[in-house]
Protein backbone atom coordinates (compact mmCIF):
# COMPACT_ATOMS: atom_id res chain seq x y z
CA UNK A 1 0.00 0.00 0.00
CA UNK A 2 1.52 3.28 -1.10
CA UNK A 3 -0.81 6.16 -0.12
CA UNK A 4 1.87 8.44 -1.57
CA UNK A 5 -0.56 11.37 -1.75
CA UNK A 6 -1.66 11.16 1.86
CA UNK A 7 -0.28 12.11 5.25
CA UNK A 8 -1.63 9.42 7.59
CA UNK A 9 -1.32 9.25 11.37
CA UNK A 10 -2.31 6.06 13.23
CA UNK A 11 -4.96 6.66 15.88
CA UNK A 12 -5.14 3.13 17.29
CA UNK A 13 -3.45 -0.24 16.90
CA UNK A 14 -6.95 -1.71 16.51
CA UNK A 15 -8.07 0.23 13.46
CA UNK A 16 -8.01 3.67 11.96
CA UNK A 17 -5.79 6.50 10.78
CA UNK A 18 -6.18 10.25 10.82
CA UNK A 19 -5.90 11.82 7.37
CA UNK A 20 -4.01 15.11 7.52
CA UNK A 21 -4.02 17.93 5.00
CA UNK A 22 -7.21 17.04 3.10
CA UNK A 23 -9.98 19.68 2.98
CA UNK A 24 -13.18 17.91 1.97
CA UNK A 25 -14.99 21.18 1.26
CA UNK A 26 -13.32 20.98 -2.14
CA UNK A 27 -13.19 18.15 -4.69
CA UNK A 28 -10.01 16.12 -4.42
CA UNK A 29 -7.98 14.73 -7.31
CA UNK A 30 -8.43 11.23 -8.69
CA UNK A 31 -5.02 10.27 -7.27
CA UNK A 32 -6.06 11.35 -3.77
CA UNK A 33 -9.39 9.56 -4.13
CA UNK A 34 -7.59 6.32 -5.04
CA UNK A 35 -5.25 6.73 -2.07
CA UNK A 36 -8.17 7.38 0.28
CA UNK A 37 -9.95 4.23 -0.89
CA UNK A 38 -6.75 2.25 -0.50
CA UNK A 39 -6.26 3.57 3.04
CA UNK A 40 -9.90 2.83 3.91
CA UNK A 41 -9.62 -0.79 2.80
CA UNK A 42 -6.36 -1.22 4.69
CA UNK A 43 -7.18 0.60 7.95
CA UNK A 44 -11.01 0.19 8.05
CA UNK A 45 -11.53 3.71 9.48
CA UNK A 46 -10.44 7.17 8.36
CA UNK A 47 -10.68 10.29 10.54
CA UNK A 48 -10.66 13.82 9.10
CA UNK A 49 -10.53 16.56 11.75
CA UNK A 50 -11.52 20.23 11.64
CA UNK A 51 -13.76 19.90 8.61
CA UNK A 52 -16.51 22.46 7.87
CA UNK A 53 -18.87 20.53 5.65
CA UNK A 54 -22.24 21.24 4.11
CA UNK A 55 -24.62 18.38 3.33
CA UNK A 56 -23.46 18.42 -0.29
CA UNK A 57 -19.79 18.41 0.78
CA UNK A 58 -20.44 15.29 2.84
CA UNK A 59 -22.26 13.52 0.00
CA UNK A 60 -19.38 14.31 -2.35
CA UNK A 61 -16.89 12.97 0.20
CA UNK A 62 -18.93 9.80 0.71
CA UNK A 63 -18.98 9.13 -3.05
CA UNK A 64 -15.20 8.79 -2.94
CA UNK A 65 -15.75 5.48 -1.15
CA UNK A 66 -18.80 4.14 -2.96
CA UNK A 67 -22.37 4.60 -4.00
CA UNK A 68 -24.68 6.48 -1.64
CA UNK A 69 -27.20 4.01 -0.24
CA UNK A 70 -30.79 5.09 0.34
CA UNK A 71 -31.88 1.69 1.66
CA UNK A 72 -34.09 1.99 4.71
CA UNK A 73 -36.39 4.85 5.63
CA UNK A 74 -34.07 7.82 5.94
CA UNK A 75 -32.89 8.78 2.44
CA UNK A 76 -29.33 9.66 1.47
CA UNK A 77 -28.57 11.65 4.64
CA UNK A 78 -29.96 11.82 8.14
CA UNK A 79 -28.99 12.99 11.60
CA UNK A 80 -28.13 11.09 14.75
CA UNK A 81 -29.25 13.86 17.01
CA UNK A 82 -30.98 15.08 20.14
CA UNK A 83 -31.07 18.59 18.67
CA UNK A 84 -33.74 18.21 15.96
CA UNK A 85 -37.20 16.64 16.39
CA UNK A 86 -36.66 13.81 13.90
CA UNK A 87 -33.11 12.91 14.92
CA UNK A 88 -32.24 9.21 15.02
CA UNK A 89 -31.47 7.48 18.35
CA UNK A 90 -31.29 10.80 20.21
CA UNK A 91 -30.36 9.48 23.65
CA UNK A 92 -28.86 6.58 25.52
CA UNK A 93 -26.45 3.74 25.04
CA UNK A 94 -26.48 1.63 21.88
CA UNK A 95 -25.12 -1.93 21.78
CA UNK A 96 -22.60 -3.04 19.17
CA UNK A 97 -24.13 -3.57 15.76
CA UNK A 98 -23.64 -3.65 12.01
CA UNK A 99 -25.93 -1.18 10.28
CA UNK A 100 -28.46 -3.05 8.13
CA UNK A 101 -27.28 -6.49 9.22
CA UNK A 102 -31.00 -7.30 8.96
CA UNK A 103 -30.73 -6.67 5.19
CA UNK A 104 -29.54 -9.08 2.51
CA UNK A 105 -26.98 -6.38 1.65
CA UNK A 106 -25.58 -4.79 4.82
CA UNK A 107 -24.10 -1.34 4.28
CA UNK A 108 -20.45 -1.43 3.25
CA UNK A 109 -19.59 1.82 4.92
CA UNK A 110 -20.86 4.65 7.08
CA UNK A 111 -19.84 8.27 7.44
CA UNK A 112 -20.56 10.45 10.48
CA UNK A 113 -19.82 14.16 10.73
CA UNK A 114 -19.91 15.85 14.13
CA UNK A 115 -21.66 19.21 14.17
CA UNK A 116 -22.12 19.29 17.96
CA UNK A 117 -20.82 16.83 20.56
CA UNK A 118 -20.82 16.49 24.36
CA UNK A 119 -17.66 17.71 26.09
CA UNK A 120 -14.84 15.16 26.26
CA UNK A 121 -15.38 12.88 29.24
CA UNK A 122 -19.16 13.38 29.22
CA UNK A 123 -20.07 10.28 27.21
CA UNK A 124 -21.60 9.95 23.78
CA UNK A 125 -18.44 8.39 22.35
CA UNK A 126 -18.62 5.89 19.49
CA UNK A 127 -16.88 2.58 20.10
CA UNK A 128 -15.56 0.59 17.13
CA UNK A 129 -14.95 -3.15 17.50
CA UNK A 130 -12.68 -4.83 14.96
CA UNK A 131 -14.51 -8.12 14.38
CA UNK A 132 -11.61 -9.52 12.37
CA UNK A 133 -9.53 -9.31 15.55
CA UNK A 134 -12.47 -10.59 17.61
CA UNK A 135 -12.69 -13.69 15.42
CA UNK A 136 -8.95 -14.28 15.77
CA UNK A 137 -9.32 -14.20 19.58
CA UNK A 138 -11.81 -17.07 19.55
CA UNK A 139 -10.46 -20.40 20.83
CA UNK A 140 -9.99 -22.93 18.01
CA UNK A 141 -12.89 -25.08 19.24
CA UNK A 142 -15.25 -22.07 19.07
CA UNK A 143 -14.01 -21.18 15.59
CA UNK A 144 -14.70 -24.77 14.54
CA UNK A 145 -18.15 -24.75 16.12
CA UNK A 146 -19.32 -21.60 14.33
CA UNK A 147 -17.58 -22.23 10.99
CA UNK A 148 -20.75 -23.28 9.16
CA UNK A 149 -23.46 -21.67 11.28
CA UNK A 150 -25.93 -19.11 9.96
CA UNK A 151 -27.19 -16.16 12.01
CA UNK A 152 -30.48 -14.29 11.63
CA UNK A 153 -30.59 -10.58 12.36
CA UNK A 154 -33.73 -8.48 12.60
CA UNK A 155 -34.61 -4.82 12.82
CA UNK A 156 -34.12 -3.41 16.34
CA UNK A 157 -35.88 -3.78 18.67
CA UNK A 158 -38.20 -6.46 17.38
CA UNK A 159 -36.10 -8.87 19.39
CA UNK A 160 -35.90 -8.61 23.16
CA UNK A 161 -32.46 -10.16 23.58
CA UNK A 162 -30.57 -6.89 24.04
CA UNK A 163 -32.43 -4.41 26.29
CA UNK A 164 -30.79 -1.31 24.85
CA UNK A 165 -32.84 1.78 23.86
CA UNK A 166 -33.50 1.97 20.15
CA UNK A 167 -36.20 2.70 17.59
CA UNK A 168 -39.73 1.48 18.17
CA UNK A 169 -40.51 -1.88 16.55
CA UNK A 170 -41.74 -1.48 13.00
CA UNK A 171 -44.03 -4.32 11.88
CA UNK A 172 -42.96 -5.86 8.61
CA UNK A 173 -39.33 -4.79 8.83
CA UNK A 174 -37.06 -7.44 7.36
CA UNK A 175 -34.88 -10.15 8.78
CA UNK A 176 -31.90 -11.61 6.98
CA UNK A 177 -29.66 -14.65 7.30
CA UNK A 178 -25.87 -14.50 6.92
CA UNK A 179 -22.87 -16.70 7.74
CA UNK A 180 -21.82 -16.25 11.35
CA UNK A 181 -18.24 -16.24 10.03
CA UNK A 182 -18.58 -13.64 7.30
CA UNK A 183 -15.91 -13.35 4.58
CA UNK A 184 -14.92 -9.76 3.90
CA UNK A 185 -15.92 -9.05 0.29
CA UNK A 186 -12.62 -7.30 -0.53
CA UNK A 187 -9.97 -8.99 1.61
CA UNK A 188 -11.62 -12.38 2.16
CA UNK A 189 -10.65 -12.20 5.84
CA UNK A 190 -12.94 -13.86 8.36
CA UNK A 191 -15.21 -11.53 10.32
CA UNK A 192 -17.33 -12.39 13.35
CA UNK A 193 -20.80 -11.42 12.14
CA UNK A 194 -22.84 -11.40 15.34
CA UNK A 195 -24.57 -8.03 15.72
CA UNK A 196 -25.75 -7.91 19.35
CA UNK A 197 -28.32 -5.17 18.86
CA UNK A 198 -29.92 -6.94 15.88
CA UNK A 199 -29.57 -10.59 16.94
CA UNK A 200 -32.62 -12.80 16.46
CA UNK A 201 -31.45 -16.43 16.37
CA UNK A 202 -28.84 -18.89 15.12
CA UNK A 203 -30.12 -21.39 12.59
CA UNK A 204 -30.17 -24.98 13.83
CA UNK A 205 -29.80 -24.12 17.52
CA UNK A 206 -32.53 -23.88 20.13
CA UNK A 207 -33.43 -20.40 21.33
CA UNK A 208 -31.51 -20.94 24.58
CA UNK A 209 -28.46 -22.41 22.82
CA UNK A 210 -28.41 -19.65 20.23
CA UNK A 211 -28.74 -16.90 22.79
CA UNK A 212 -25.99 -18.42 24.96
CA UNK A 213 -23.65 -18.63 21.97
CA UNK A 214 -24.48 -15.06 20.92
CA UNK A 215 -23.68 -13.80 24.42
CA UNK A 216 -20.39 -15.73 24.37
CA UNK A 217 -19.40 -14.22 21.03
CA UNK A 218 -20.48 -10.74 22.10
CA UNK A 219 -17.99 -11.00 24.94
CA UNK A 220 -15.19 -11.14 22.37
CA UNK A 221 -16.58 -8.22 20.37
CA UNK A 222 -16.56 -5.98 23.45
CA UNK A 223 -13.03 -6.81 24.63
CA UNK A 224 -10.76 -3.79 25.14
CA UNK A 225 -8.09 -5.28 22.89
CA UNK A 226 -10.40 -5.08 19.85
CA UNK A 227 -12.20 -1.77 20.61
CA UNK A 228 -11.22 1.77 19.63
CA UNK A 229 -13.28 4.50 21.32
CA UNK A 230 -13.67 7.75 19.41
CA UNK A 231 -14.28 10.94 21.38
CA UNK A 232 -16.13 13.32 19.10
CA UNK A 233 -15.14 16.94 18.52
CA UNK A 234 -17.06 19.33 16.27
CA UNK A 235 -15.62 19.08 12.77
CA UNK A 236 -14.68 15.40 13.02
CA UNK A 237 -15.61 13.30 9.99
CA UNK A 238 -15.25 9.53 10.35
CA UNK A 239 -15.82 6.98 7.58
CA UNK A 240 -15.59 3.30 8.45
CA UNK A 241 -15.99 -0.20 7.06
CA UNK A 242 -19.38 -1.31 8.39
CA UNK A 243 -18.53 -5.00 8.02
CA UNK A 244 -15.10 -5.07 9.69
CA UNK A 245 -15.97 -2.56 12.43
CA UNK A 246 -19.09 -2.89 14.52
CA UNK A 247 -20.02 0.28 16.36
CA UNK A 248 -21.72 1.17 19.63
CA UNK A 249 -22.46 4.32 21.60
CA UNK A 250 -21.78 5.11 25.23
CA UNK A 251 -24.44 6.77 27.35
CA UNK A 252 -24.36 10.54 27.88
CA UNK A 253 -26.11 13.26 29.85
CA UNK A 254 -29.24 14.43 28.05
CA UNK A 255 -28.34 17.99 28.98
CA UNK A 256 -25.59 17.91 26.34
CA UNK A 257 -26.30 18.45 22.65
CA UNK A 258 -25.17 15.74 20.26
CA UNK A 259 -25.74 16.35 16.55
CA UNK A 260 -24.06 14.16 13.92
CA UNK A 261 -24.83 13.89 10.21
CA UNK A 262 -24.91 10.35 8.81
CA UNK A 263 -24.38 9.06 5.27
CA UNK A 264 -24.75 5.44 4.14
CA UNK A 265 -22.32 3.84 1.67
CA UNK A 266 -23.52 0.86 -0.33
CA UNK A 267 -21.53 -0.69 -3.17
CA UNK A 268 -17.90 0.43 -2.68
CA UNK A 269 -15.86 2.09 -5.37
CA UNK A 270 -12.97 0.06 -6.75
CA UNK A 271 -9.65 0.90 -5.14
CA UNK A 272 -8.06 1.52 -8.54
CA UNK A 273 -11.04 3.26 -10.14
Amino acid sequence: MSNTNLDLRPISSIAGVEVLGVDLRRPVTEDVQRSLREAWHHHALLLFRNQELSEEDQLRAARIFGEISTEGEYGDQNYVSNVIPDGLTPHGELAFHVDHSWSDNPLRGLMLYAIEAPPAGSGGETKFANVKLAYELLPPHVQARIANLQIVHTYPDQNKHVPIPGPDPRPGMPTSTHPLVFPHPVTGEKLLFCSPRHFDRIVGLSADEGLALAHELTGYIDRPEVVYTHVWHPGDLVVWDNLQLQHARTNFDRAYRRHLRRTQIGMPAAVTA
